[in-house]
This record gives C-alpha cells, structure tokens and sequence, in this order.
C-alpha cells in the first residue's frame, strides 16, 4: 500500500462490549459503519482508547479481524500490537499481517524502565516481525519513556517504519521531529485538543480518540485546513474543543461510550477498573450532549 493513503482523520476505534463484557460483533461493525459513513480516513485499532491492555491477545486478534472485515479496503487498518514484552508484540504483528491489517503501530514497551536501546530493540524487532509499515507511537504521558527526536530520526531510515503517532502537546518538539525524519516519513498528530496545530506544523493526519463521537466535525475540519480556510478550521476546532473540555471531567472512555450510546451504538462499559459512570453522571453528560446538536443525540 502506497504510504499516502496514510492521512486525514483516522479514529483511534472503541472496542464495542455486549452486556456480558465480550467484545460484540454487532456493535463493532455497526460503529465502523458510522465512522465510514462520516468519511473518515482509516482505523486505528487496539490503542488506548480501545482498551488494548485490558484485552486478551486473543480478543485483540478477534477484533482485528472484525474491523478489517467490515472495513473491506475502503480505507486503511492500523493494528496496534503495543505490550509490556516484545514477544506478544511480535505475536499479534505476524497475526495482523496474516489477517490483512494494512500497517501495525506500538507505544514504547512501558512500566519497567526501559533504556533508549533496549526500546530501539523492541521496535526493531517488531519492525521485522512482518512486511508491513510500523507507525511507532509518542505518548510519553502514559508510557513515561521520553524519547528524542534524535531517537525517531535515527529509526525513520529503518525500513519498514514509516511513520509516528505523536501524542504530546509540545509543537516545537513534533515540528523538531518533522523536518529532522523528512517528507516520506508520517507523522500523525495524537491530542485532539491540538488538531489544527499539529496540522499547521506538518502532520498528515492525526489518529484520534474523540473522532468516535465527533467524525464529521473532525473531517470537516481537516478539509477545511487543507483547503485553506483557516477560519473555519478554527472555529471548527474550538466547537470540538468545547467538548473535550467538558470530557475531561470524566474518564474519556466512559465519556465517549455514553456519548455513542446517546447516539444509537451502545459500546457498552468500559472494563475496569476504568470509571463506571453512575446514572446521575449519565444525565449529567445527556444535559451536556443536548446542548450540542452536532452530536446527534437521539430523544
């Protein structure tokens, strides 16, 4: 697959939960379904947002499969095979490869501290674990490892890596990171809140949580920076902005799946310990969700 189709608005997908806390089928395909009918980019699979570390190998696998299948090569499918040990990163690469993913991704492995060569190692064995692109993922908040724009500009002459998820609000640093890996290399924009900066200084898209339940806002705002209209760009990104603000009064991953629910695709709740929101917080966020029509919450 040619790297440009590697661009635009890529939801970082939730993973959809039946009553009994299985991943459910129908949920997942009716939430691609949406997503592809507000013209998004691509998918981003198996990240934070979607729960990634409270699956099983296996789910993770499962779910794969479902997305790729549904999506049917209308638009990219990025497998996120991040884990705390090389070997299952290394497991679900070769799987999403055999399963047709389009490109796989990975945070840095996390929670022991690691040291710049033995990530470098775990990337690069990821890297040749299959043919496919490997985006590899900034997100220092969560995983504690820092590493350098040195560090990405040194793997970005590495085949198969391709690219960058970066999930930071420092500008100058992904600017920084930018121009040091060059035209060819992807770099994606991570916080929401920072889509129109991130596109300002270079991005080529950004991969994203709140894109589950504002795809047509985030579309929008991206066809309108890349058609110049750089004041509606704004206005569209302080509207989403608003929303976020509101999000972060709560864990995002209720947050969103009480969002979706309102808007007809019950994802069911987050596993825990992720927050359980009670009801007076679910009418809390309907009151929040009917103020903003864009969300098209159902009476």
């Amino acid at each position: 697959m040619a790297l440009e189709r590697f661009q635009g608005i890529i939801p970082a997908i939730l993973t959809p939960y039946d009553e009994s806390g299985n991943i459910s089928e129908r949920a997942t395909r009716k939430l691609v379904r949406h997503l592809l009918g507000n013209r998004v980019d691509g998918f981003y699979v198996g990240g934070s947002t979607g729960e990634g570390f409270l699956l099983s190998a296996g789910e993770r696998e499962l779910l794969l499969e479902m997305i790729i299948d549904e999506v049917r090569g209308t638009v990219p499918v990025i497998a996120h095979v991040g884990a705390m040990d090389t070997a299952t990163s290394v497991k679900l690469a070769q799987h999403a490869a055999r399963a047709g993913a389009d490109a796989v991704s990975s945070v840095a492995p996390f929670y022991y501290k690691h040291g710049a060569e033995q990530v470098r190692g775990h990337y690069l064995d990821i890297a040749q674990a299959s043919d496919l692109p490997l985006i590899l993922y900034h997100f220092p908040a969560m995983t504690g490892v820092q590493s350098t724009v040195r560090f990405y500009e040194e793997l970005s002459q590495v085949d198969p890596i391709a690219g960058v998820k970066f999930t930071s609000k420092d500008t100058f640093e992904l600017q920084q990171l930018i121009e040091a890996c060059g035209p060819d290399f992807r770099v994606f924009n991570g916080p929401d809140e920072c889509l129109l900066a991130g596109l300002a200084v270079g991005c080529c898209g950004a991969i994203g949580s709140t894109y589950n339940i504002m795809p047509r806002l985030f579309t929008q705002l991206y066809s309108k920076f890349k058609a110049g209209d750089m004041a509606e760009a704004l206005r569209l990104q302080a509207k989403a902005n608003r929303v976020i603000a509101e999000l972060l009064k709560y864990d995002f991953i209720a947050f969103e799946r009480e969002i979706l629910r309102l808007q007809g695709i019950d994802t069911g709740r987050p596993r825990k310990p992720i927050q359980q929101l009670t009801e007076e917080e679910r009418q809390q966020i309907r009151l929040f969700a009917q103020q903003f029509d864009f969300l098209g919450v159902k009476d």
